[in-house]
């Protein structure tokens, strides 16, 4: 298949596409775009961005077509070269879309390449038309001002980056070379950012004995604004974050830092760990799987590991982080009424939507916490010489490089053969069922001289009333509600907090409220209603806390130090 995308003015963020196929003799030929991207198991509706298309034959005569349904062109292709061409509106700025302005040309292929069924395993050939100052940051082959990919799946797995301001710093691991891109403003130091990806980079090799590609780049999209979004490809990820002026501090930096770690290690978990559901992506069904869990939650356990593990960071900043991952756990009602297997499966319905409250658990979070607890528990077992890593291996060495997809059958299998006797309680318990992990993390957090503490609340509406909220123009918006809580006898989903004692709210104002006696306005269904609460309880969506045992034992120590690596 032959593509050229030829860019419009970058003020109409128009991209005029072609592709050509060579037909071998009359047939029906259907042209498709992707309804969803790896990453996002989602429908994404691409075809909304196609503002014209057409077709015509080697001789330039038009082809009429049908369209079968919102992403697939149907035609009868005579024998010979048969062209489709299109104008498609790239003006998206995320990690997953594509982009075109006076700045940069940002593709995801994913989002805008037609294909054909009857050519997906054939060579790809690109040809951009790029002013001749643009730099290209892309994980293809060239040959020539080509592009080159294998087939349709390499091309859709490869975004680009094209633009004159385009940094690039260099590093490599037992000889692999990787590529960090930067397009955008930012504060970063070389020197540091450099170490510390190396650092990770390496660490995750180790662990997993080899790296699936031949190099491998960041492509890391720098915005001006609040921003943080980062999508996994075979050979590249691209990375959304910002403010690029605030990138260097610490709080920035660890997000940057923690994203690029997880996105790393989606080269091997998803991009070839993957499973048997989508062996391989069919671009045209929905990808639905029950062991999202292990693809992401997996991943962001992980992520976060791979930092401490390889002297990134410290044991405090894991904590910290810890910390967060136990408050998005332990506040979400929806992890009591569906297991992480009924949200992976859910995904194609509302995996990335707000949602009826208290309906599902994440499967970031959730299989994170799936990942925590089995890693925990093997380590205590065998001492440190068995942990997850085992299991991660299993599947890149047994399943992985023999293109074999697991099932989740595969997943509590290979768990139990490490962990040398069943875990059918395990599973039926915490990955197809919903019981409680308080006690299970507490307890293994135990072996490991550490304690889950339990706190109060500071937060008054979280902590008085159980309500956790979004800022939104210029308003608390109640996106859930503790079960039995104060909240609920005058709180529904979606309310809008307008003012408290007559004075406007905010994220900040509401951290000087302390218990008491308050009148509150609300907006609820574009009406305005009054109330006052007396709320003098602070008992809520408690806060719980990762703590070291002031004096553990030497094997609590040895535990300690083993899993994040410090002896």
């Amino acid at each position: 298949m032959k593509y050229s995308i030829k860019p419009e003015s970058p003020l109409s963020h128009i991209l005029i596409i072609e592709l050509e196929l060579q037909i071998t003799q009359n047939s029906m030929i259907d042209f498709k775009l992707p309804i969803w991207r790896p990453g996002r198991y989602e429908a994404a509706n691409y075809s909304k961005n196609i503002q014209k298309i057409a077709f015509e034959d080697e001789d330039g005569n038009v082809l009429s077509y049908q369209k079968k349904n919102a992403s697939t062109w149907s035609i009868s292709a005579p024998k010979g070269k048969v062209k489709a061409r299109y104008r498609y509106f790239a003006y998206q700025m995320d990690a997953g879309n594509s982009f075109y302005n006076e700045d940069q040309l940002y593709i995801n292929f994913v989002n805008c390449i037609l294909y054909s069924e009857q050519h997906l395993e054939e060579e790809c050939i690109v040809t951009i038309e790029l002013p001749s100052d643009y730099k290209l940051a892309c994980g293809l082959n060239k040959r020539g001002d080509n592009l080159i990919a294998e087939n349709y799946h390499d091309l859709a797995d490869s975004p680009l980056i094209a633009s004159t301001t385009l940094q690039c710093w260099n590093y490599d691991v037992n000889g692999l070379p990787f590529a960090i891109w930067f397009q955008g403003n930012h504060n970063l130091e070389k020197d540091k950012v450099v170490s510390d990806f190396k650092k990770f980079s390496e660490y995750q090799v180790n662990v997993m004995g080899d790296f699936p590609r031949k190099e491998y780049h960041f492509l890391n999209q720098i915005t001006s604004y609040k921003h943080y979004h980062g999508v996994e490809h075979g050979n590249s990820t691209v990375i959304c974050i910002g403010p690029g002026n605030e990138l260097a501090k610490p709080n920035l930096y660890s997000e940057f830092a923690g994203v690029s770690s997880h996105e790393l290690f989606h080269a091997w978990n998803i991009l070839k760990i993957r499973p048997k559901e989508m062996m391989p992506y069919d671009f045209g069904k929905p990808p639905v799987f029950p062991t999202g869990f292990v693809a992401e939650g997996f991943t962001t356990y992980y992520g976060d590991l791979f930092l401490v593990q390889s002297g990134v960071f410290d044991y405090e900043w894991y904590f910290n982080e810890l910390n967060t991952l136990f408050q998005r756990h332990f506040h979400n009602g929806g992890r009591l009424n569906n297991s992480v297997v009924d949200s992976s499966l859910d995904l194609w319905v509302d995996g990335y939507q707000v949602g009826a409250p208290n309906k599902k658990s994440s499967i970031y979070v959730e299989g994170a916490m799936v990942a925590l607890t089995l890693d925990l528990m093997i380590r205590t077992k065998f001492s440190s010489e068995k942990s997850l890593n085992n299991v991660m291996r299993v599947l890149w060495n047994d399943y992985a490089k023999k293109n074999i997809g697991y099932s989740i059958d595969d997943i509590q299998k290979i768990s139990e053969d490490v962990y040398e006797e069943s875990l059918e309680q395990y599973f039926q318990d915490y990955v197809y069922g919903v019981k409680d992990k308080t006690t299970l993390i507490s307890d293994l957090l135990k072996e490991l001289g550490c304690e889950l503490s339990v706190k109060p609340n500071q937060n008054f509406l979280e902590g008085c009333l159980g309500l956790k909220t979004t800022e939104q123009d210029g308003a608390l918006v109640v996106m859930s509600i503790e079960e039995k809580s104060l909240g609920e006898q005058f709180f529904s989903f979606k309310d809008k907090i307008k003012k408290i004692n007559n004075e406007n709210v905010s994220k900040e104002s509401i951290k000087e409220l302390k218990p008491g006696t308050y009148k509150f306005l609300v907006e609820r269904q574009n009406e305005e209603i009054e109330f006052e609460i007396n709320a003098t309880d602070s008992s809520y969506l408690k806060v719980r806390k990762i703590e070291k045992l002031k004096n553990p034992s030497a094997k609590q120590k040895d535990l300690f130090e083993n899993w994040l690596n410090l002896s």
